[in-house]
């Protein structure tokens, strides 16, 4: 029997029921349609008063949403599921698609397959191999190994997440306090079968302007693809194209092609349901792997998508 979109929310707290908090009023009917408890931040802020204590957090248009202080004070005490569709698109119809799709997923198999992958990579000694059609790389990993993922499906009572953890397993050559671990290279080739372009709702300045270009990149690139990225020690080196140039230029001059995550998609989502061709966070952990040049807060974030390469089972 299919999950619903309210099945799911539930597990992520627990089996308790959350309230959706969105910025678009249009998406907390279709909700409400849907039997999801959903409300905008404004009524909220009306109201005078804190949030439900789980909430499910769906930004559509960052232009929209609190300052930053107030949405802070309005979610304190909650646990919370941020679902940062904005990054994307503020496009409701691919809201809409992105929700369905969450419906979709398995959340607790998606958990533990994240369970097993970051057991594998831990265990890795000096290197991975990742493979798929006319994909060949190798992960070269150092000491100490930067991984992002959920391991565990209930939302703890203060606890926030956003959803790509559920659904992937990053590996990035960055810390926390931004070092750049150069012992961690990835060379070899890689199947790119769709792309898509990402902010964080804190870039401003010039690179903010960049998102819009970046769009209409990623959209000319899909409708190439199949595309073949070159990768030499980190960095894409052939593949790109007449874009390239836009590439660089909209990731940010510290980038300049290097990758910044190298991510398996979890979800295993329904292929004949996806939509390759919408910018949109859900078709970058819906299957195989993705590899990312930017940091989306200093310049663009580019997320190129191979649907079928994977891990090799030697690791």
């Amino acid at each position: 029997m299919p999950v619903t979109l309210s099945e799911n929310l539930r597990s992520v707290f627990a089996g308790e029921e959350p309230v959706v908090l969105t910025d678009d009023e249009h998406l907390a009917h279709w909700l409400g349609t849907r039997d999801v408890a959903a409300m905008t931040f404004d009524m909220v802020l009306a109201d005078g008063r804190k949030a439900p204590p789980r909430i499910v957090a769906v930004l559509l248009d960052f232009e929209r949403l609190p300052s930053q202080s107030a949405l802070r004070e309005m979610v304190s005490a909650s646990s919370a599921l941020w679902v940062p569709l904005a990054s994307f698109s503020s496009d409701l119809d691919t809201a809409k698609y992105a929700l369905e799709l969450f419906a979709a997923a398995d959340v607790p198999g998606a958990v533990a397959t994240n369970r097993r992958l970051v057991s594998r990579l831990l265990v890795a000694k000096d290197k991975i191999t990742l493979s798929g059609p006319d994909t060949a790389l190798e992960v070269r990993l150092p000491d100490v190994l930067q991984v992002s993922s959920r391991t565990r499906v209930a939302l703890l009572p203060d606890e926030h997440a956003a959803t790509g953890n559920y659904f992937e397993v990053a590996l990035t050559p960055t810390d926390i306090s931004g070092r750049v671990d150069p012992d961690f290279l990835v060379s070899g080739t890689f199947r790119v079968d769709s792309v898509i372009a990402a902010k964080h709702i804190e870039i401003t300045g010039p690179a903010a302007e960049f998102f819009g270009p970046a769009t209409e990149v990623v959209a000319a690139i899909r409708k190439a693809c199949p595309l073949q990225l070159e990768i030499r020690d980190s960095r894409i080196v052939g593949g790109l194209g007449e874009w390239a140039d836009s590439i660089e230029v909209m990731t940010g001059p510290q980038y300049r092609g290097a990758l910044t995550e190298v991510a398996f998609g979890t979800a295993a989502l329904p292929l004949d349901r996806m939509d390759w061709t919408v910018n949109c966070a859900v078709n970058e952990f819906a299957a195989g792997m993705h590899l990312a040049v930017g940091d989306s807060v200093t310049g663009i974030h580019f997320d190129f998508i191979g649907t079928e390469a994977w891990i090799d089972d030697n690791v």
